[in-house]
């Protein structure tokens, strides 16, 4: 347009300064390997998880971990954030009045129950109806379930 201002250059850097802030943030985080299909590691296997609790978890209910999915899914159906925190503060209230040796034992248990579900999941001889292959060939699950 032929108009010429003082303020150009100036105009100029704070757009281009407000692009390379654009592409840091919309960056993944330094140390958050992202899958080939471009989604975050821990995304994936929460939702990798996801698939391993809902098909273990109906038969198996008194498990901790199954029961901290199920908790999990009333907060996700819960419609007000104040809902939700007063689930979250109730469970934590529960956990805090445990004391540390029972609250140790059923981190052990936890972990114990996650092995069993994966070592279920994945098995060969029995696969449950509908698995996800990509549980059982992940390789962070594999490191931290396998027996």
């Amino acid at each position: 347009l032929g108009i010429r201002c003082s303020m150009a250059p100036s105009l100029a850097r704070l757009l281009l300064a407000c692009l390379a802030v654009s592409r840091v943030v919309a960056a993944p985080a330094e140390g958050t390997p992202s899958s080939p299909s471009g989604e975050r590691e821990p995304l994936k296997i929460g939702k990798l998880r996801e698939l391993m609790l809902s098909s273990y978890c109906p038969t198996h209910a008194d498990l901790t971990p199954c029961k901290t999915h199920l908790f999990l899914k009333e907060m996700r159906k819960t419609k007000t954030l104040e809902e939700k925190k007063k689930m979250l503060i109730e469970r934590q209230a529960k956990m805090k009045a445990m004391p540390p040796d029972e609250r140790k034992k059923m981190t052990s248990e936890t972990k114990a129950a996650f092995k069993a579900m994966y070592a279920a999941y994945c098995s060969t001889a029995s696969p449950p109806p509908g698995r996800n292959n990509a549980v059982c060939e992940h390789k962070m699950l594999k490191r931290l379930y396998s027996v």
